[in-house]
């Protein structure tokens, strides 16, 4: 009798210890969406490469480019099943590619976008964001773009997580070349930005919330 209680007890401890072992792999896993879900500010810069006829070995082709310059203020929305939202202001200044001796003049422009992504976050901090297809939506708002309206795809995003989940730096660029379809330009860009934690959000509110905190263009 003492014997089979003895053999109870070790089993109940093995059992007990073997569920803790799995909560703390599962908490390890997931803890990187649990940490960043809410809504950060970001505020960042860049400039990219435009090649109206795409481009080859990242060479625009026939020599054809634009070169883009930009300033960028938005908000990145995370919610706690790996999805997201970002919507951006842009200021623009313009290059456009002309024949030796002939440039055309530059110029400014304002403009607007938001699309969807997923994002994983692995142990050592690092975070990838990925554009949910067809999900963008763009619009010029000042200078000779006002009124034109874009879908952009492959706009991805790279970078790391700070250890208290409150800042996150996030870099675009190659191996990501953005295409807009049906279009066959495509554009090449280096830019980063700087996400800063602002507040939680309502649990179980998605793409449909209407917060106008969360809205950088209102």
């Amino acid at each position: 009798m003492k014997g089979n209680i003895k053999r109870l007890a070790v089993l109940a401890i093995i059992t007990l210890m073997a569920t803790f072992v799995m909560a703390a792999t599962v908490t390890a896993d997931q803890r990187g969406h649990r940490s960043i879900q809410g809504v950060y500010a970001a505020t960042g810069s860049g400039s990219c490469i435009i090649a109206p006829l795409g481009f080859t070995d990242l060479v625009p082709n026939s020599g054809v480019s634009d070169l883009l310059t930009f300033t960028e203020i938005a908000v990145f929305t995370f919610y706690s099943d790996g999805t997201g939202k970002v919507e951006r202001t842009c200021s623009n200044i313009q290059f456009t590619g002309g024949p030796p001796g002939f440039p055309p003049p530059p110029y400014a422009w304002d403009g607007w976008d938001s699309w969807e992504f997923t994002y994983k976050v692995k142990r050592d901090g690092s975070i990838t964001l990925t554009q949910e297809p067809y999900s963008h939506e763009g619009n010029g708002t000042s200078g000779p773009f006002a009124g034109f309206t874009w879908k952009n795809e492959n706009r991805n995003r790279r970078g790391t997580v700070s250890p208290d989940a409150k800042t996150i730096i996030l870099n675009g660029g190659l191996p990501d070349i953005i295409t807009s379809p049906p279009s066959i330009t495509e554009m090449v860009c280096n830019d980063s930005a700087v996400l800063i934690w602002q507040h939680d959000i309502r649990w179980g509110w998605k793409h449909d919330q209407d917060d106008d905190d969360d809205n950088c263009h209102d």
